[in-house]
C-alpha cells in the first residue's frame, strides 16, 4: 500500500490499521511471550475494533482468523471454533429463508393483506406493526434478514396509510415495526445474533446450547411480550398522530399465495412447529433451519435464484464464526478465568443476595453491551459462568441466561447493526431511535427487571 493511498484512508481505519501490525508485530516478534498475553492481546484488539465499527465486522473476523492462525496462538479446533459451532449454521439458515421469502413474494404478499387491517386508527397501526415485526422473529432466524425485509414493506405501509415524511406516525408505523423485530425479539432464541452467539459459546463452555423451549419459556413472557406491549405504548406517546386516511380502509383484496409462496409458508410453520418441540424430539435449532434451508436451496424448489449463493449477504455469518471463536479462544487459554477474579473482586456476588445478584449481572452485560456491542457479550461472559456460578451458588445456565437480561437491555443504535442499517434505508433520524431505546431501557431498568426477576423465582431457576 503506498504512501499515498494511506493519505487518503480516514484517520480511523489508519488507527486500525496501526493495531492490526502492532498486534502482528507483537505476535511474530515475541513468540514465547506468555500463551495469555498473547490470547490477551487478539482478543483486545478484535473487541476493541468489533466496538468502534473503525472496521467492518467481517474484516475484524478474518483478522482475528488470520493473527491467530499466522502466529500459533491457538490450535485450529479452537480458532475456528465458529464455525462448528450451531451458531453460525443458524445465522446461514437464516440468510437462506429470507432470500425465499424475498424471492417469492411472500414478504409483499404479506404486506398487502395487513394494509388494510391496520388502517382504522393510528394506534391499531403501530400495535399492528409491532405485532407483525415480532411475529416474523418467530419464522425469520436473523434480526438483519428481518429488518431489510420490513423496511421496504413499512415504508410502503406508512405511504398507503397516508403519512408522508415529516409526520409523527411515519416515524411512529416505521420505526415501531423495526423496534418490534428487535427489542423484544431477545426472548426468541434464534431471532437475534447475540442469542446465536449465546448458544454457541454456552455450547461451547458449558457442553450444551440452551433448548429453545426452555429459552422461550424463561424470557419471553417478560422479555418480550410485555416488552412489545410496553414498545407500543412508547410509540405513541413520543409520536402520536390522526388516524390514517379513510381510503386506506378501502385497499383491494390482496393476491391469493402463488404455488411457491405456498410451499414456503408450509415449510416455515413446519420449520416453527419444530423449533418449538425442540425439548422434545432433541434436534437443534440450527440443523431444523438447516433441513428448511436445503430445501429451499435444492434445484427446482422454486424458492430461490437459479444461483442461490450469490444473493446471501456472508458477512453476518463470518463475523458470528469470529465472535464465537473469540469465546472459545478467551475459554481456552485461561483469559476467561482471569478477567472472572477481576470481576468477582470487583462485584459483591457472594455477599449479596439474589435480587442484587440478578441486578448486577444483568447490569454487567447491559454496560459491557456499550463497550462491544451485543454480540460480544456473551462471548466475553459466558466463559466465565463456572466462575460465577462458584461464588453466587446459582448454575452455570442461569448465570449464562442473565445475559440476556443485560444485553436485551439496548442503550443506543450503534450497538444493534440491523437496527442502523434499517434506519439508514428507511430514512430515519439516528436521534429518533435513540430516543426510544434510552426510554425503553429507563422501564426496563425499573419495571422488566424487577418482574424478571419475579418469574425466574416462580420458575426456580434462582
Amino acid at each position: 500500500m503506498s504512501a499515498v493511498m494511506l493519505t487518503r484512508l480516514p484517520v480511523r481505519t489508519l488507527v486500525a490499521l496501526a493495531g492490526l501490525l502492532g498486534v502482528a508485530g507483537f505476535l511474530l516478534a515475541w513468540p514465547s511471550a506468555a500463551p495469555l498475553l498473547r490470547a490477551a492481546s487478539v482478543v483486545v484488539l478484535s473487541i476493541a475494533l468489533w466496538a468502534t465499527g473503525w472496521l467492518p465486522q467481517w474484516l475484524t473476523a478474518l483478522a482475528f482468523f488470520t493473527l491467530c492462525t499466522v502466529a500459533g496462538v491457538a490450535d485450529a479446533d479452537t480458532v475456528f471454533a465458529g464455525f462448528s459451532s450451531a451458531a453460525t449454521w443458524l445465522v446461514f439458515s437464516g440468510l437462506v429463508i429470507g432470500a425465499a421469502i424475498q424471492h417469492t413474494g411472500l414478504g409483499g404478499n404479506l404486506a398487502s393483506r395487513v394494509g388494510p387491517l391496520l388502517a382504522p386508527s393510528y394506534r391499531l397501526a403501530v400495535g399492528g406493526v409491532v405485532t407483525l415485526g415480532l411475529t416474523m422473529a418467530f419464522v425469520m432466524p436473523s434480526a438483519m434478514g428481518r429488518i431489510v425485509l420490513m423496511a421496504p414493506i413499512l415504508v410502503t405501509l406508512a405511504d398507503h396509510l397516508g403519512y408522508a415524511k415529516g409526520r409523527r406516525g411515519r416515524t411512529g408505523v416505521i420505526l415501531g415495526g423495526m423496534m418490534g423485530t428487535y427489542l423484544p425479539t431477545f426472548a426468541i432464541l434464534p431471532a437475534n445474533v447475540p442469542n446465536n452467539v449465546l448458544m454457541g459459546a454456552a455450547e461451547t463452555v458449558l457442553g450444551e446450547p440452551p433448548s429453545y423451549s426452555a429459552y422461550l419459556l424463561l424470557h419471553f413472557p417478560v422479555l418480550g411480550l410485555l416488552k412489545a406491549i410496553i414498545l407500543v405504548w412508547v410509540m405513541l406517546r413520543l409520536y402520536p398522530d390522526s388516524d390514517p386516511r379513510p381510503e386506506a380502509r378501502q385497499a383491494g383484496a390482496s393476491s391469493p399465495l402463488n404455488g411457491a409462496q405456498r410451499r414456503l409458508a408450509w415449510l416455515l410453520a413446519a420449520a416453527v412447529l419444530l423449533w418449538l418441540s425442540d425439548a422434545w424430539h432433541g434436534v437443534s435449532p440450527a440443523w431444523i433451519g438447516m433441513a428448511i434451508a436445503l430445501v429451499c436451496l435444492f434445484p427446482g424448489s422454486g424458492l430461490m435464484k437459479d444461483r442461490p449463493l450469490q444473493s446471501l449477504n456472508f458477512e453476518s455469518l463470518i463475523y458470528v464464526a469470529g465472535i464465537v471463536s473469540l469465546g472459545a479462544l478467551a475459554h481456552a487459554s485461561g483469559l476467561g478465568a482471569r478477567i472472572a477474579h477481576v470481576l468477582l473482586e470487583a462485584l459483591p456476588l457472594g455477599t449479596t443476595g439474589d435480587a442484587a445478584t440478578f441486578g448486577l449481572l444483568s447490569g454487567l452485560a447491559t454496560a459491557l453491551g456499550t463497550l462491544v456491542t451485543l454480540p460480544g457479550v456473551p462471548a466475553v461472559l459466558t466463559p466465565l459462568a463456572p466462575e460465577m456460578a462458584t461464588i453466587t451458588g446459582w448454575s452455570p445456565e442461569a448465570i449464562t441466561m442473565s445475559q440476556v437480561v443485560g444485553f436485551s437491555t439496548v442503550l443506543l443504535p450503534y450497538q444493534a447493526p440491523p437496527l442502523v442499517v434499517g434506519l439508514i434505508s428507511t430514512g430515519l433520524r439516528l436521534r429518533d431511535a435513540m430516543r426510544v431505546l434510552l426510554i425503553m431501557a429507563a422501564l426496563s431498568l425499573g419495571l422488566l427487571w424487577p418482574l424478571d426477576y419475579l418469574w425466574w423465582q416462580w420458575l426456580d431457576w434462582i
